[in-house]
């Protein structure tokens, strides 16, 4: 399954949690909302992608002129073993992997990275920081799988 997805967050929103502990400690949670590009935030639209090209390029077009405003981002995720589809082999960019749930129905975000790795309390799924890449995501497949099976042995 492919989506596009829009959400729109706010890094000082995130000063405003009274329980926010982050997990690297040499960075602001500013920075660390700031650098991450997973899909924790608050959803704005999604769009399921399926076969029709001219239904996808007008929805990604109107989700691109969303994305011009401050604090938006658009995000296309794949989830199974699916790869990616043609028309977006060379108009998206691959940043990593982030675990979690988009529920387009109930307007419910939730990304494992953010809430258990970036500001969690399990040592155990909080080690997996290390190896998380620039934009604060996993690096492969390989390494998103792993802590899935960690996560659901736990």
């Amino acid at each position: 399954m492919h989506e596009l997805v829009l959400i729109e967050r706010s890094p000082s929103y995130y000063k405003t949690w009274p329980s926010l502990e982050k997990t690297i400690p040499e960075l602001s949670v500013e920075t660390i909302v700031d650098k991450y590009q997973g899909f924790e935030g608050d959803l704005i639209d999604h769009f399921l992608v399926e076969n029709d090209v001219a239904d996808y390029k007008q929805k990604l077009d109107e989700f691109l002129r969303y994305k011009d405003l401050e604090n938006c981002f658009l995000l296309h995720l794949i989830s199974n073993q699916t790869l990616t589809p043609s028309q977006l082999q060379t108009q998206a960019d691959s940043l990593g992997y982030d675990i979690g749930f988009c529920n387009g129905k109930n307007l419910a975000v939730y990304s494992s990275i953010f809430h258990e790795i970036l500001f969690g309390h399990i040592n155990e799924l909080v080690t997996y920081k290390n190896l998380l890449n620039k934009e604060l995501l996993f690096p492969s497949k390989e390494v998103a799988e792993n802590y899935v099976r960690l996560h659901d042995e736990m």
